[in-house]
């Protein structure tokens, strides 16, 4: 009897612990709006141009560096011939067991 309540305890504890180290959260660190007053006039004629880029992190070592100067890149080469103004940009992280993925949104207006 007692060694039967000591298993599922055993069970229970390790079902908890591996939950823990399974779980997972999301962090928003940055979020930033330029100036909008030089796109107010042509803010109708403008298209929105949206970039997404990520950088996976295991244990803290890095091999893509660059990822936000090329989501800047992106986003200007979205809008040939014109130029992208009223940038937003929002920098997020998810964690999960001895890793996380830094995630970088940029968006403007593409007005040509």
């Amino acid at each position: 009897m007692i060694r039967a309540a000591l298993r599922i305890l055993g069970l229970i504890l390790t079902l908890m612990l591996s939950s823990l180290l399974t779980g997972c959260t999301h962090s928003l660190h940055i979020s930033h709006v330029s100036d909008f007053s030089p796109t107010m006039k042509s803010y109708a004629a403008g298209e929105l141009v949206k970039v997404k880029k990520e950088q996976f992190v295991v244990m803290g070592f890095v091999q893509d560096t660059n990822y936000v100067d090329q989501a800047y890149r992106d986003l200007k080469t979205s809008c040939p011939g014109g130029s992208v103004q009223g940038i937003t940009s929002q920098y997020s992280t998810s964690h999960g067991f001895f890793s996380w993925t830094h995630y970088l949104e940029m968006q403007g207006l593409c007005v040509r």
